[in-house]
C-alpha cells in the first residue's frame, strides 16, 4: 500500500506553471494575452515582433497609458489585476482581460521583461521574470507606453515545448490570432513582423474597411452590410453572398463586445439563415459583432475567454437568424455570369464527352469488341419513364462517338491515363448486366440526370452516379500516383492566388505531395502564390480556384496530418472535383462503362467521404409497399 502523503500548499511558481498549461497553449496564446492588455491600456498603435515562430522571441509594443514603477512587480504576480475592484465587477466585465493570470503564467515558463513609461514620467522602468524569479523595478530608457518581451518560451517545461510545431506553422497561428484581435478595433493600427520582415500592416481605418481585411480581395464585391439595434442589443458586421460559401468555416468571425468568441448558438443561427441558399456542407462567410450589456453574459467560463454563456441564448439566436435572413432575402443574390474558360491559345477546349471517352478507351483489349445491336430492340423505341436507357451495346465508349447535344461541355470528367491491370471480361454491356444479375433483361436507366436504376435478381439497385464516379476516380488516382507523378500541363501565364500566412506555411509542408500530383505552386510575394502547372486531367477546373480551396481546407484540417493521410485527403478532393456531378446527363454508353468499372475498384459501395454509392431494394420490399404480401 502506498504510504499516505500529507496535504501541502503548492508553491507560487508551480501554481503558475499549472495555470500556464491552460492559458498559454502555444506562442499565439502569448500574443493574444499581451495584445489584449495593450488594447485595454488604450493603445492606438500596437507592434508585434516575432522570431522563430514565437519560440525565440515575442515582443509587443504599445503606446498606451503605461504603468507606474510600483505596479511593475505586481504585473507578474498571480491573480493581480487593475481591471477588477470588487466582487460585482466580475459580473459586468467590460475589458479584454480581467483574470490576472496571463502575465504570471507567461513569466513562469519563459524569460520575460516588461518596460513601461507613463506620459507623466520622464523615464521608464523595467522588471524581469526568469521562470518565476521576479526582479525589482529598475529605471530604463523607453517611449510612452509598454513593451513586453517573452524569450525562450517553455524553456523549463520541455514536455510542452516539444509539442510546438514548426516556425512557419506557429507564426501562421500568430498572424491569424492578431487578425482576429484587430478586426473589431479599427481605430487601432497593428503591425506584425517575423524574423525582421513585415508580415501584416493594418493601419487605422473605418470599420467597414477593417472588417474586409478578414477576407480575400475577391470577396469584397459580394458583401452585404448589417447594422441593427434591438432594445439594448446591437448586431452589425458584414456577410457574404451565398456564392462565397466555402468548405470550411475559415471566413466566419464572431465577436461579443469586442472579444472574439466561439459560440454554437450564433454559428447555428448563421447556418440556418443560409439554409436553401448554399449547398449542404458549405459554410457562409460572415464577420458579426454583437453588443450586449455585460451583465447579460458570463465570459468567465474558461481561462482563454473564448467561450461565453448568454443569459438568454434564444434571444441571441433569434436576433442573428432574423437579421441575416431578412438581409439575404431582401437582396439580389443572383451570382455574376463568368465567361467560359478557354485555353492559352484562345480556342475552346475539347468537348468534355471526348475526355470521358478517352478515359474508358484505355481499358484492356477485351473492351474493344465490335458493336452489336441488342437483339429484339425495336427501331426508334423510346426510353421508359423519360430516362436515359443504357442500351446493351457490346462496345467501348470511344472518342469517335459524336457527343449528344444534351451533354454539357462544362462537366468535369475522368482523366485520360493508363488504367491499372484489371480482370478480363467479355464486354462493358455484358459485364454491366452481371452486376445486377445474370438473368436481368432490362438495362439501367438514368433518372433526374443523377441516379442510375437497374434490375437485379431479387429487386433493383439505385446508384448515385457522382458518388460511384468519385470512388472510381479516387482508386484510379491512388493507383496512378503509386506508380509515379501525375502528368501535368504547364501554364503559359501562371495564375496568382491570394493566401494567408498560415496557408503559406501549409504550402511549404505539402510541396512534395503537390509535386506527385502534378501541381506546381510557388510563393509569389508575402501574401500570394502562383500556380505554374496543373494536372492534365483537371484541365476543366480553374487551377487558382482549386489551389485556393485546397489551402483553405488544409488550413483547418490538414496541417498536422501524416504524409499518407494528407495524400488520401488531397486525392479525395481531386476525385470529387473531377467526377461527374448530379444533374449531368449520361449517354447509354457512358452509363454502361461506368457500371463496368463498379466492381473493379475497392470499396465501391461507398464514396471516399463514406456516403453510399448504391442502394438495393429487394422484390419482397417492393411487394410490401404495394401490399402484395398478404400482411
Amino acid at each position: 500500500m502506498t504510504p499516505r502523503r500529507p496535504i501541502q500548499q503548492l508553491s507560487i511558481s508551480l501554481v503558475n506553471r499549472i495555470a500556464a498549461g491552460e492559458v498559454i497553449e502555444r506562442p499565439a496564446a502569448v500574443v493574444k494575452e499581451l495584445v489584449e492588455n495593450a488594447i485595454d491600456a488604450g493603445a492606438s498603435r500596437i507592434v508585434v515582433e516575432v522570431e522563430d515562430g514565437g519560440r525565440a522571441l515575442i515582443r509587443v509594443i504599445d503606446d498606451g497609458g503605461g504603468m507606474p514603477p510600483s505596479d511593475l512587480p505586481l504585473a507578474f504576480a498571480s491573480h493581480a489585476t487593475s481591471k477588477l475592484t470588487c466582487d460585482e465587477d466580475l459580473f459586468r466585465i467590460a475589458t479584454m482581460g480581467f483574470r490576472g493570470e496571463a502575465l504570471a503564467s507567461i513569466g513562469a515558463v519563459s524569460h520575460a521583461r516588461i518596460l513601461s513609461r507613463m506620459p507623466t514620467e520622464e523615464a521608464g522602468y523595467e522588471v524581469h521574470n526568469r521562470g518565476g524569479a521576479i526582479s525589482d523595478a529598475q529605471a530604463a530608457a523607453g517611449n510612452v507606453g509598454t513593451t513586453v518581451e517573452v524569450r525562450n518560451l517553455f524553456f523549463n517545461t520541455p514536455a510542452r515545448r516539444k509539442f510546438i510545431k514548426g516556425s512557419s506553422t506557429e507564426f501562421g497561428h500568430i498572424s491569424e490570432m492578431l487578425l482576429r484581435l484587430a478586426l473589431p478595433h479599427p481605430k487601432v493600427s497593428f503591425l506584425l513582423s517575423h524574423n525582421g520582415r513585415k508580415a501584416m500592416d493594418l493601419p487605422a481605418a473605418p470599420e467597414g474597411e477593417r472588417l474586409l481585411a478578414a477576407w480575400p480581395k475577391e470577396f469584397h464585391e459580394s458583401v452585404l452590410t448589417i447594422d441593427v439595434r434591438d432594445a439594448e442589443l446591437r448586431l452589425r458586421g458584414i456577410i457574404g453572398l451565398p456564392e462565397l460559401a466555402r468548405p470550411t468555416a475559415r471566413y466566419q468571425f464572431f465577436y461579443l463586445n469586442g472579444r472574439h468568441i466561439r459560440d454554437k448558438f450564433i454559428q447555428h443561427a448563421l447556418r440556418e439563415s443560409y439554409r436553401g441558399l448554399t449547398e449542404p456542407g458549405r459554410h457562409p462567410a460572415a464577420v458579426l459583432l454583437l453588443e450586449i450589456p455585460p451583465g447579460d453574459v458570463d465570459v468567465n467560463v474558461h481561462p482563454t475567454k473564448t467561450e461565453v454563456r448568454f443569459r438568454d441564448s434564444g434571444r441571441i439566436h433569434g436576433l442573428v437568424h432574423s437579421v441575416i435572413r431578412e438581409k439575404l432575402l431582401g437582396s439580389e443574390l443572383t451570382p455574376l455570369a463568368l465567361p467560359t474558360r478557354s485555353d492559352a491559345q484562345g480556342e475552346p477546349r475539347e468537348d468534355l464527352r471526348h475526355k470521358l471517352a478517352e478515359f474508358f478507351r484505355q481499358m484492356p483489349g477485351e473492351y474493344s469488341a465490335p458493336p452489336t445491336a441488342q437483339p429484339g430492340a425495336p427501331a426508334g423505341s423510346q426510353p421508359p419513364f423519360g430516362g436515359q436507357v443504357a442500351t446493351t451495346i457490346d462496345a467501348p465508349f470511344v472518342a469517335s462517338n459524336p457527343p449528344p447535344a444534351s451533354f454539357s461541355a462544362e462537366r468535369p470528367t475522368l482523366p485520360s491515363m493508363p488504367m491499372p491491370p484489371m480482370p478480363a471480361i467479355a464486354a462493358p454491356a455484358a459485364f454491366a448486366r452481371s452486376l445486377v444479375g445474370q438473368d436481368a433483361q432490362q438495362s439501367a436507366i438514368q433518372l433526374h440526370n443523377s441516379y442510375l436504376v437497374a434490375q437485379s435478381d431479387d429487386g433493383l439497385v439505385i446508384i448515385d452516379q457522382h458518388a460511384l464516379h468519385e470512388r472510381i476516380m479516387y482508386e484510379e488516382l491512388l493507383a496512378r500516383v503509386n506508380r509515379g507523378p501525375l502528368e501535368a500541363q504547364r501554364m503559359l501565364i501562371p495564375q496568382v492566388v491570394d493566401v494567408s500566412t498560415t496557408q503559406l506555411a501549409l504550402l511549404e509542408q505539402i510541396q512534395p505531395l503537390l509535386g506527385k500530383l502534378g501541381i506546381e505552386v510557388s510563393a509569389f510575394g508575402p501574401a500570394s502564390v502562383a500556380v505554374h502547372a496543373f494536372p492534365s486531367f483537371l484541365e476543366k477546373l480553374e487551377p487558382g480556384t482549386f489551389v485556393r480551396e485546397l489551402l483553405e481546407r488544409g488550413e483547418q484540417e490538414l496541417l498536422d496530418l501524416h504524409e499518407e493521410e494528407l495524400l488520401h485527403e488531397v486525392l479525395d478532393m481531386m476525385a470529387c472535383k473531377a467526377a461527374v456531378k448530379a444533374g449531368d446527363p449520361l449517354s447509354p454508353a457512358e452509363i454502361e462503362a461506368l457500371l463496368a468499372r463498379r466492381e473493379l475498384v475497392e470499396r465501391s459501395s461507398n464514396c471516399p467521404h463514406g456516403r453510399p454509392t448504391t442502394l438495393r431494394l429487394s422484390l419482397r420490399d417492393l411487394e410490401k409497399q404495394f401490399k402484395r404480401t398478404g400482411f
